[in-house]
């Protein structure tokens, strides 16, 4: 007998909180999370529903293997991620990368960045021990600070990191409608990072092509 697939949950923002929590942030000022989570729930989305919309129809490319995703980014940014050069520098790497694959795949790349609010470090255990004294963990700046001596949880972090989320997404925004991911511009994703000559030579053979192949297309 066939089962009977059941019909899938219903999903609102607040459905998480029926599941268990495995590693939940305890904070002291109760009453001072309430206030910020109150403001955020009153701020400007992030994306917008377009935006969503569009990298629905490029996954679904993907699932059916007509693009190939890649993804990349830090386990968890800290707050000072958020300057023009490491955020250009992260783009760099994901175009360098997805060049790459575009040349060796002859299929379009879905390029997903981890970064713009991966601000929390989950820890499987709510302390640590450094220099034989044990501290609250860590929990990234979305919660706590990375210093020894100032991890209590404090709530206005979560509000720090909305505005912190909003400022690189805006500056990948700009950087994108300006022509830095062009792909008839690759020369100016330099590799001035890599130290290993030979991956720098490889990938400046690809680009060479690439530039020529774009241009007497042209």
């Amino acid at each position: 007998m066939a089962e009977t697939a059941q019909p899938a949950e219903q999903w609102t923002p607040d459905s998480w909180k029926t599941k268990p929590i495995k590693q939940d942030v305890v904070y002291e000022d109760k009453q001072g999370l309430e206030t910020v989570l109150s403001r955020i729930a009153n701020l400007p989305p992030l994306v917008s529903g377009a935006e969503i919309d569009r990298l629905r129809a490029q996954l679904k490319d993907v699932a059916e293997g007509r693009a190939f995703l890649l993804q990349g980014g830090d386990c968890a940014e800290s707050f000072d991620y958020c300057n023009p050069t490491a955020i250009e520098d992260k783009l760099k790497v994901l175009l360098q990368m997805s060049l790459v694959l575009i040349w060796g795949m002859r299929l379009p790349i879905v390029r997903i960045a981890r970064m713009a609010g991966q601000y929390a470090k989950p820890r499987s255990s709510p302390f640590e021990t450094i220099n034989g004294e044990k501290i609250l963990s860590y929990r990234g700046d979305n919660v706590n600070s990375i210093d020894p001596q100032n991890r209590q949880p404090d709530p206005q972090r979560l509000l720090s990191a909305y505005f912190h989320s909003a400022s690189t997404i805006n500056y990948v925004r700009l950087l994108l409608s300006g022509g830095f991911a062009d792909i008839h511009h690759p020369k100016a994703w330099d590799l001035g990072y890599v130290r290993r000559e030979d991956i720098r030579r490889d990938y400046q053979m690809i680009v060479n092509k690439l530039t020529d192949a774009l241009g007497f297309m042209q």
